[in-house]
């Protein structure tokens, strides 16, 4: 048999709806959901500070260059490349496109498709860095599509 105040202190809480029991209830409830819209809040600021963390962790050279191979600049040349044209306008950076393609049919026309190897490297960091800001090389440039295929028919690998 019971017959303990708690229990007949939480038989009154259940059966009771009048009053204070009733904002208990209220208060009760409204803290639950509070502590829970808090923890998901610190969870979702959480998982976008860790995202923001590991995208500048890792190089943009690394990242834009997924599934492009260079054919002749090294790492460091690439991000020395790639710094110089992030530094430029946009207007400049647009240009720089006709520049490379202008240097690339060069070298192609002299044999020197060592050089030309260098171009596309540089004019596919170009592309990524117009690609970046939403931009369009200048017209009259190649794209690095079509170097590489020039590049390709002229005998280079």
């Amino acid at each position: 048999m019971r017959d303990s105040t708690a229990d007949t202190l939480l038989m009154g809480l259940w059966t009771d709806e009048t009053g204070a029991v009733t904002v208990d209830w209220v208060v009760l409830s409204a803290a639950a959901l509070g502590v829970g819209l808090s923890a998901a809040l610190t969870v979702g600021r959480g998982t976008a500070t860790l995202g923001n963390r590991i995208n500048a962790s890792i190089p943009s050279v690394d990242l834009q260059s997924l599934g492009y191979s260079f054919l002749s600049l090294t790492d460091a040349q690439q991000a020395f490349v790639l710094g110089n044209l992030e530094r430029r306008t946009d207007l400049q950076v647009a240009e720089t496109a006709l520049n490379m393609t202008t240097s690339f049919l060069a070298h192609m026309a002299a044999g020197d498709l060592e050089s030309a190897a260098a171009d596309i490297d540089r004019r596919h960091l170009n592309q990524t860095v117009l690609d970046q800001r939403g931009l369009d090389a200048a017209a009259g440039s190649l794209t690095v599509a079509e170097m590489q295929d020039l590049y390709a028919a002229a005998g280079g690998e």
